[in-house]
């Protein structure tokens, strides 16, 4: 085996004790076969995003593949509910101004109001400001107040809503408090 294959263990229908075997593919070979379903999943992303005319922008892409003993990156799905390829669409933010005053927080098309959450970290009511998060949080997944979110809870909130309660925190604690703050001192405590 060269620098330019890769080590690949194919199990028929899912038994690891009959028909397994191990075999070199080339990387190139790999590399062209997704590249080739990353440029569909593209174009399709980009026609659904121009067929849009109520808002809505995509938000992530989620693609099924499996690799074949010759290396061919092929879509998985059923042709019936369990498709290959899930786009997931978001609606766009709109920042909402006051005539004569201050501009207000952002509030995107979910209907949330930060308004309570600005007012508690501009006053460093830190642990009010948490629960308030909390129940931002909760409001966007559409949850009940105060309700335990699930991984899969959590993923359908809006990024536009994370970045928003994100960028809030960082801008009133100067950059010590916020998502981004904890995930930057996870990733250190675990990289070292």
């Amino acid at each position: 085996m060269n620098s330019e294959e890769i080590l690949i263990e194919f199990v028929a229908n899912g038994d690891r004790t009959h028909g397994e075997s191990i075999k070199s593919i080339s990387t190139n070979k790999v590399k062209e076969s997704i590249q080739r379903v990353a440029k569909l999943v593209q174009q399709l992303a980009t026609e659904s995003t121009t067929n849009q005319s109520d808002g809505l922008a995509l938000d992530e892409v989620e693609v099924a593949i499996k690799l074949t003993a010759t290396g061919e990156a092929v879509l998985l799905g059923d042709g019936q509910s369990n498709g290959a390829i899930t786009l997931r669409f978001r609606r766009s933010s709109k920042v909402v101004a006051s005539a004569g005053s201050a501009p207000a927080a952002l509030t995107p098309s979910t209907g949330i109001s930060y308004d309570k959450l600005q007012n508690l970290l501009t006053n460093s009511k830190w642990q009010d400001a948490n629960q308030e998060t909390w129940n931002l949080m909760c409001q966007a997944a559409n949850k009940n107040l105060g309700s335990v979110l699930s991984a899969e809870d959590i993923k359908q909130i809006p990024c536009e809503v994370l970045q928003t309660i994100d960028g809030l925190w960082q801008k009133h604690s100067q950059g010590h408090y916020g998502f981004s703050s904890q995930n930057q001192i996870y990733m250190s405590s675990i990289l070292g």
